[in-house]
Parts: C-alpha cells; structure tokens; sequence
C-alpha cells in the first residue's frame, strides 16, 4: 500500500508539473487569410475562443480575410483564453471632391487632405472658368477611388485671344497692337538678320494666327537689318556664268537686254558693281550686250 501510494503520489506529481508547465497551454493557431467563420472555427479546434473582432482597410488582404490576430499565430496561450481578430475591409475609398473653380494650387492641397495625390495637369481654352482655376477631374467628383490614387486635373487657360500678326512694326508699335489683344510681350536679348529694317519686328513666338490666353506672353525677335554679302564681278562674263555666280552668292537675277541685247549674251553692266555689298536675296541686275 505505501508502494502503490507513492507511485500514485509520483504520478500526480508529475500530472501536476506538466499541467503547470504544459498542459494547460496551446498555441494559436494559422488564421491568416481565413474568414471570420472560419477562423472561429479554427478556434473552438484548438479549444480557444474568439475574442475581439476588429476591422481595418488593407491593400493586399482580400476583405472579409483575417489580417492579423493577438496572440499572434504560433505564441503559447492557455486553453480556453481568446484570440482577438483583425479582419479587413479592403482598400480604403474615398469619394474625389468637387474641385471645380479651385485655383490649382488649393486644388491640390484639397485632394491632400482627402487622402488623394493631384495627379497630370493639363490646360485648356475656357471662357467661363477663370485662369489658373480647375475645370474638371478625372475620375470625376463623387467617384469613390482607393485613398492615395491620383486625380488628374484640367486647368482652365482663360479665355481664347487670338494672336495678331507684328512682324515689320516697329516694338513701340507691336507692343501697344499686343497689349490691346490682351497680351504681353517679352523682347528676345539676341536679334536676328532678316529683310525688315534693324529695330522692326522680325519674328514673334506664338506666330500669327495661333491662340493664346489672355495674358500670356508673346516673344518678338528684333531686326538687325538684312545680311549684306558682297556682289561678285560679273561684267565681260556669259549670262549663264554670271547668273549662276551671282546665284550661289545669294542673289536673285534679272536680266536687261534692251533692243541692242536680244542675241546678246555678255554681261556688260550690274546694277550693284562688284565688290560692293548688297542685302542678301536682294536682286541684281545685269545688262546684256
């Protein structure tokens, strides 16, 4: 009897230090990815019970799927204690606000604070909304998007002005015809040969006949007078010779034969002597004789 009741004690012992250490414990099981039914029972398997449900927004966890748990998956929990649930809700929405005829800069701050990024901004025409101010969104307002996605925005470019055309004025001229049509003028530092007198307008960006808002700037390229080259020494040559000289140096060609040179066919005389200077494209003409 003292035998069988120490065995017995020595058993119980044991019994008794294992459930401490051991036996009364689990581990949380996988519930990652599981659905709350699921995952609950996975739970009464493991003779665990489901503690708190929470619910958070997740891009890469499909919703209705457990996100996380605490106790984590795996950690030593006793028997019968619960587990708390993260389940998700998917991407988090939000609605795009109504920006029109925000100026852009507080457009932008707007989708900020919405929990959106301004996206491509493109301008165009608009004669009711004013310059620099939202026209339209893209995805348009009310459309619920994931937080964080960009909305491309159109800016209005205010009203259309059509752009006249200066060149060959001079600037105290084309800046008053400019500034009447709505618009300013920058004058480019470098100018340019061209056939209009130095000071008068030779180029201008945008050119004639485009659009530009009211207010934008239109830049003029002022004349420093046609390029002058000198006049190659034609006289006692054949007309063909001397056409062609003439032509390769950058002149234009007109003959003078007279009744005394219609089977003529040597240069006699030019209207420009040779060796002088003479504005390019400008024209020479010869006398046959």
């Amino acid at each position: 009897l003292v035998i069988v009741a120490a065995v017995l004690l020595a058993l119980g012992l044991g019994a008794g230090i294992w459930y401490i250490n051991s036996g009364q414990f689990t581990k949380v099981p996988s519930l990652l990815s599981k659905t709350e039914a699921q995952a609950t029972d996975r739970l009464e398997e493991a003779g665990l019970e489901l503690g708190k449900v929470e619910r958070a927004y997740s891009d890469t966890v499909e919703r209705g799927t457990v996100i996380s748990t605490y106790p984590e998956t795996g950690a030593r929990i006793r028997h019968n204690d619960s587990v708390n649930l993260v389940i998700s809700a998917g991407p988090e929405t939000v609605k795009v606000p109504d920006l029109q005829g925000y100026p852009l800069a507080k457009a932008k701050t707007e989708l900020k604070e919405s929990g959106l990024e301004p996206g491509m901004v493109t301008r165009e025409f608009n004669d009711d909304v004013t310059r620099g101010s939202v026209i339209s969104v893209d995805p348009g307002t009310g459309t619920k998007v994931r937080s964080g996605s960009a909305v491309a925005l159109t800016v209005s470019k205010g009203s259309p002005v059509d752009v006249p055309d200066v060149t060959g004025e001079s600037l105290a001229d084309a800046k008053a015809e400019l500034a009447e049509a709505g618009l300013k003028v920058k004058v480019a530092s470098a100018r340019v040969n061209s056939d209009f007198d130095a000071g008068q307008v030779a180029l201008q960006s945008p050119t004639d006949g485009r659009q530009a808002a009211e207010g934008d700037t239109v830049t003029l390229t002022l004349s420093k007078g046609p390029e002058m080259i000198e006049v190659p020494d034609v006289v006692g040559d054949s007309v063909d010779d001397a056409r062609a000289e003439l032509e390769a140096a950058g002149f234009e060609v007109d003959e003078d034969r007279g009744l005394l040179g219609l089977f003529g066919d040597t240069v006699k005389k030019q209207s420009v002597k040779g060796g002088e200077t003479a504005p390019k494209g400008s024209t020479i003409t010869i006398t046959i004789r």
